[in-house]
């Protein structure tokens, strides 16, 4: 199965600019100069600066692979895919994105904006590695860094797309959780139907979360109509 990270690449920058109107960058500096607002030592300041570069160095190499790979992609090169599937001395990159992210959020817990562009960085890059497209770890950041965002259902529109969570039944509760909050409940009812359709795993789950979101519905359902019920007596 190919990956067109090039065919959508302004897709994914307008989405990402209607979604999060946010100061981005994956500039070390930018990351280190946040840690200078708090009160920490001088001793823990170079601690922690010292782990930012070591958990830059353990990440970029993603990241490089999926520029390589959009550059190939607009070059109009074929058959790329194994740019991002194989690499024997780093096999599992998501781990040291989902170390970083955790290092971030549990030492400057405050600082969201980061944790934002760092869950940005990992979901942009990992997107092209198809062993990730229904990872659970990698699923998680993503529904994270969707919710961290104004428009999530654009991002989760976009990662459906990409075939990011397919047959994940998380990705499909999630997406119509955002859908049910936005109080776009057909489409919700969709979401459900596709997931299911896609036999998401663990199909269980995915089917008791439809029974609780019907559930939910015929409860909104009654109480709107009795709502009109009662303006009508009103009146």
């Amino acid at each position: 199965m190919s990956y067109s990270i090039n065919n959508d690449g302004q897709e994914w920058e307008l989405c990402k600019e209607n979604a999060a109107p946010l100061e981005r960058g994956r500039n070390v500096k930018t990351l280190i100069r946040a840690l200078s607002s708090t009160t920490e030592s001088e001793e823990e300041r170079k601690m922690n600066e010292r782990t930012i570069r070591r958990y830059e160095r353990l990440v970029r190499p993603s990241e490089r692979r999926a520029e390589r790979l959009a550059v190939q992609q607009s070059e109009g090169v074929d058959n790329v895919q194994a740019v991002v599937e194989v690499d024997e001395e780093d096999p599992d990159p998501l781990v040291h994105w989902l170390s970083y992210i955790k290092f971030y959020q549990d030492t400057y817990p405050s600082d969201t904006q980061q944790q934002f562009l760092l869950m940005e960085r990992c979901t942009r890059s990992l997107m092209p590695v198809r062993k990730y497209a229904n990872d659970v770890r990698f699923i998680r950041v993503c529904i994270i860094y969707a919710d961290k965002t104004s428009c999530p259902g654009d991002i989760f529109k976009f990662l459906n797309k990409q075939k990011i969570g397919s047959v994940t039944a998380l990705f499909w509760i999630a997406w119509a959780w955002v859908a049910e909050k936005g109080g776009d409940y057909a489409f919700a009812e969709k979401i459900f139907v596709k997931g299911l359709s896609k036999r998401a795993k663990p199909v269980k789950q995915l089917e008791a979360r439809q029974k609780q979101f019907r559930r939910r519905m015929s409860r909104h359902w009654l109480n709107n109509s009795k709502q009109q019920d009662e303006d009508g007596i009103d009146q």
